[in-house]
């Protein structure tokens, strides 16, 4: 965010685009989606996952949309901050196998690295802008610390890891999309097993609704206060890592979909929200495999 903007109340650094009409219809046809996973720490290659598709007037599967697909789809990879690249399926969508039968990995040659979701280039996926915006900024900072004080965590340390600005629903009104995290282990891509005391995951919306600003969580983590002890018979409280893997009009009705990609140990998954100032709508777009 520029520097003049974080002078002003956080109302009116949500900016004001003018009206854009949504409802709109998609065209006719089988509009899959796929998300691309991180490259593992050992093999650093990036791999896209089939999440399913639109078709019609509804939303479809992963097993569902797989049936339907011949293998030369072309998409649009959509990453925060990144312009557009086009890309092609290079063969069919293929199961992972036990114990990931319904998980399936889609050939995409010269699949560039990083989290990202790959649109049906037979849609206008982002009609408004998708923006970066800068992680210094001290009004969110406090959001993300008012936030993790109120889960119970004392003094917390706060790291905004992404900031992402965009008009989801084309009402004029920006949305911002807060991640937000600190590990004392692990990395940028997958948590440790277990957190310690202080350590969290935080991915949350703030929007306005009848005139107030809301923060809606999408995802949250905050590790227990007191450390798991690996001796005792408690469960393990498996940390887990949520991030934003992209946003986009998946069905062509003006409204742009929110992609969330969550990790733990030994597991990772995508799923799709749909989103309107009423609250958000999970829809059966979705992958993930674990132990």
């Amino acid at each position: 965010m520029r520097p003049f903007l974080r002078s002003l109340p956080l109302a009116l650094t949500l900016l004001t685009l003018p009206l854009v009409t949504a409802h709109a219809a998609a065209p006719a046809g089988l509009h899959p989606t796929l998300a691309v996973m991180p490259g593992s720490p050992s093999t650093d290659t990036p791999t896209a996952y089939l999440l399913g598709s639109w078709e019609g007037s509804r939303w479809l599967n992963a097993t569902q949309t797989r049936a339907r697909l011949r293998g030369n789809e072309q998409y649009r990879r959509l990453a925060p901050g990144a312009a557009p690249t086009p890309l092609r399926a290079g063969g069919p969508a293929t199961s992972l196998g036990e114990p990931c039968e319904e998980t399936f990995e889609v050939p995409v040659p010269a699949l560039p690295p990083g989290l990202a979701v790959l649109a049906p280039a037979t849609l206008n996926a982002q009609p408004r802008p998708v923006t970066d915006l800068p992680t210094r900024n001290a009004t969110y900072e406090r959001i993300v610390r008012d936030e993790l004080i109120r889960r119970g965590v004392r003094s917390p340390q706060v790291t905004l890891t992404r900031l992402t600005r965009a008009d989801l629903d084309g009402n004029g009104t920006q949305e911002i999309i807060i991640e937000a995290r600190h590990f004392r282990d692990g990395n940028r891509d997958f948590p440790p097993p277990t957190g310690q005391p202080g350590d969290y995951s935080l991915l949350l919306l703030r929007h306005v609704t009848d005139g107030r600003v809301v923060t809606t969580t999408l995802g949250e983590y905050v590790a227990p206060p007191t450390p798991w002890n690996p001796e005792s018979s408690d469960p393990m409280p498996l940390a887990t890592q949520y991030r934003l893997a992209g946003v986009a009009d998946l069905n062509g009705d003006g409204r742009m979909e929110l992609a969330l990609h969550d990790t733990y140990y030994e597991g990772a998954g995508f799923s799709v929200q749909e989103w309107t100032p009423a609250g958000l709508r999970a829809t059966p777009l979705d992958s993930g495999c674990g132990a």
